[in-house]
């Protein structure tokens, strides 16, 4: 190790701890750049490293959990988009020690965990260990991904990493002993995985942060077609390849920031292309495939190549992926075969955006997926930057461009807060989760364009204020730092507001005009003393969360005299869309108490199909009004999703499914239903 790396490592670790990222503490700040770097070839976004981050008590040694599919990283088994074949299953596990040495004692710690929590006979609560929550899902996360890849499971790695300001090139033959007899327990624990363990010194850590994302790259051709500033050209298989991976031999992910960023695995289609690549007597692949589209900011052509700047991959993620995995397999190609490549030239947001929206509408996608070109996200990206903060409707498009992630926002943590301050409903908030991005008419409840947009950097600053004022009462040594701030701070900016207003009925109009200049760390911290006198939150199920806010608001109401208690006691759902100006809500056609006679005669899940007719029957109510009132049961946490037979938790988490129907290997219908 060079004498100044660990120098180096401090400076940056002081840089991060200015600006909190992730927070003031130097472990937590040490850890997280310790993750971004570890996995910097898997492109996370700031949502995604803190989901992963699992450190904090009872951990069991381990400080990050990630668990990817095909390269993506799975957070909401529920919500992913599983591959139908042809699956990559890859699990790190990573320590974190802000040493500067590397020990043996968090290695002891860790072998210990992993014996019974990679041995998924044993049931969570029959492990003899105490482990967090979040380690206990994580791993009921694994154990689901596993069982459902395993019957297209191409390759299974297991990857161990322990990461310090020590030099990894002194490493006492004990520690090495430890490292490899953890590899052994996962190859023992799974007879069809690979395992590794590497340490990551001072040394390593610099030097992987100092690799940049290169978005200027050379591209060659075999022919070419221009008009101005658009390019069509034909492309050498190989050199596509060569254009795809990094020094490293990695896949450049960041290139499909862009993109619909799920890789199908070999659905029929990738099949289709993989056959194609395997075929050498097959026609020219170009003949056979639709290309891949391009956009960048410029480009020009030296010789029999072009060089590229600013590119974003925005079509062909399924064939670029079909042709890196066949290369990087060992695969050849005999023929060099050639593939389409389309370039677009343009600056313009708007024009990006709608080639970004075309491309992709021509396949196969979910509309969810493309609600990062919807003119709303633009205008709240733009309302916002004027505040300076910054909006990633694009995943990673302002981390790539070194902004300080303190100043970014992402689609799903400025929900909440409009879920919590708009739609009065912090509990809801507390728990939203990236599927509420498919369901139409909860994402156009939040992002709608009746609502004025300069409600959107008052939500913004409101949610940072928070989060910076609750770091300077997290506990030290309370180590997971999202989910405390992501527990608390919905309850605390709402009950805050409302005391600032007196009233739980505030409008958007009343937000726009409140000055911020009130919201100061001692208003919080007369909020945080009453919350801190009732039950902790934390200790509180999803399905209670609703009885809490309601009793935070009681406690609230008799100790500051707060108006419009019935406006939190009545709730609001998601589909009731508030008005520009206007944020009373219109009743729903579905009350509580006719709710509440459907749950009585549920019964238990996972439901059979058709258990709706006896009830429908029984109540006299349409079949609306049935599965409203169902909706209705499962927003205020009294049953559980349901889909095809498998039935969810509020983590996404498989809680148990229908023997009869549903295959206990996959967890999908069985053929004959």
């Amino acid at each position: 190790m060079a004498k100044n790396d660990k120098i180096l490592i401090d400076g940056i670790i002081d840089d991060r701890i200015d600006i909190k990222l992730p927070s003031d503490k130097r472990d937590e700040a040490f850890e997280y750049f310790s993750f971004e770097q570890i996995l910097k070839d898997y492109d996370l976004s700031n949502d995604e490293l803190k989901a992963g981050s699992v450190d904090g008590r009872n951990d069991g040694g381990i400080d990050g959990f990630f668990i990817f599919v095909n390269g993506h990283f799975l957070s909401d088994p529920q919500s992913f988009n599983w591959p139908k074949t042809g699956s990559v299953l890859d699990v790190w596990i990573i320590t974190c020690k802000h040493h500067e040495t590397f020990r043996q004692a968090p290695l002891d710690n860790l072998a210990a965990s992993l014996t019974e929590l990679l041995d998924f006979s044993i049931d969570n609560l029959n492990l003899k260990g105490e482990y967090a929550d979040q380690i206990l899902i994580q791993r009921e996360n694994l154990k689901f991904a596993y069982r459902k890849v395993s019957p297209r499971l191409t390759n299974f790695s297991i990857n161990f990493c322990y990461a310090s300001r020590g030099n990894s090139d002194d490493i006492g033959s004990s520690i090495e002993s430890r490292a490899n007899q953890i590899k052994q327990i996962a190859k023992d624990s799974f007879g069809n995985c690979t395992s590794r363990f590497e340490f990551w010194g001072s040394t390593e850590l610099i030097e992987q942060n100092r690799k940049s994302p290169n978005f200027s790259l050379e591209l060659p051709f075999v022919k070419e077609l221009s008009m101005g500033e658009r390019y069509v050209l034909l492309v050498n298989l190989i050199d596509y390849y060569n254009f795809l991976k990094n020094e490293d031999g990695k896949l450049r992910r960041y290139l499909f920031d862009s993109n619909v960023r799920d890789f199908m695995g070999l659905n029929r289609v990738n099949e289709d292309i993989k056959s194609t690549l395997l075929n050498t007597d097959s026609p020219d692949f170009w003949w056979l495939n639709n290309g891949v589209t391009i956009l960048a900011t410029h480009a020009h052509i030296i010789g029999s190549s072009i060089q590229i700047e600013d590119i974003q991959i925005v079509n062909g993620l399924q064939s670029s992926e079909s042709i890196f995995r066949h290369f990087d397999s060992g695969g050849l190609d005999e023929r060099n075969r050639s593939i389409l490549v389309k370039i677009i030239v343009s600056k313009n947001d708007e024009v990006r955006d709608s080639i970004i929206r075309a491309t992709n509408n021509q396949t196969n996608v979910e509309l969810a997926s493309l609600h990062a070109t919807d003119r709303i996200q633009r205008d709240i990206e733009d309302v916002l930057k004027r505040s300076g903060l910054f909006y990633e409707r694009r995943t990673n498009f302002y981390k790539n461009q070194d902004i300080s992630r303190d100043k970014i926002l992402t689609p799903l943590y400025i929900a909440a807060g409009f879920v919590s301050l708009i739609l009065k409903s912090p509990h809801r908030a507390t728990n939203l989760k990236s599927r509420f991005m498919r369901s139409e008419n909860s994402y156009e409840s939040v992002f709608t364009s009746d609502v004025d947009l300069n409600v959107w950097p008052q939500i913004g600053y409101i949610l940072k204020r928070t989060d910076s004022f609750l770091e300077t009462v997290r506990v030290y040594g309370s180590k997971n730092n999202e989910r405390f701030l992501k527990t608390n701070r919905q309850f605390l900016s709402f009950i805050t507001i409302s005391r600032l207003f007196g009233s739980y009925n505030f409008n958007t109009n009343q937000l726009i005009e409140f000055d911020l200049a009130k919201y100061t760390d001692d208003e919080l911290n007369l909020s945080w003393q009453l919350m801190k006198s009732l039950p902790s939150e934390n200790n509180i199920k999803a399905k209670a969360r609703k009885s809490y806010l309601i009793c935070l608001c009681k406690e609230a109401t008799s100790k500051w005299q707060i108006k419009n208690i019935q406006r939190i006691e009545k709730g609001i759902l998601f589909n009731d869309i508030p008005k520009k100006n206007d944020l009373t809500a219109k009743p729903n056609e579905i009350t509580m108490d006719f709710a509440m006679k459907v749950y009585k005669l549920l019964p238990p899940q996972p439901w059979k199909p058709g258990v709706h007719r006896e009830i429908v029957k029984q109540l006299n109510c349409t079949n609306s009004e049935y599965f409203d009132s169902v909706e209705l049961l499962i927003n205020e946490g009294l049953c559980n999703v349901q889909k095809d037979g498998v039935v969810y938790d509020d983590n996404g988490n498989v809680i148990c499914f229908d023997e009869e129907r549903v295959d206990s290997e996959t967890l999908e219908l069985k053929k004959y239903e």
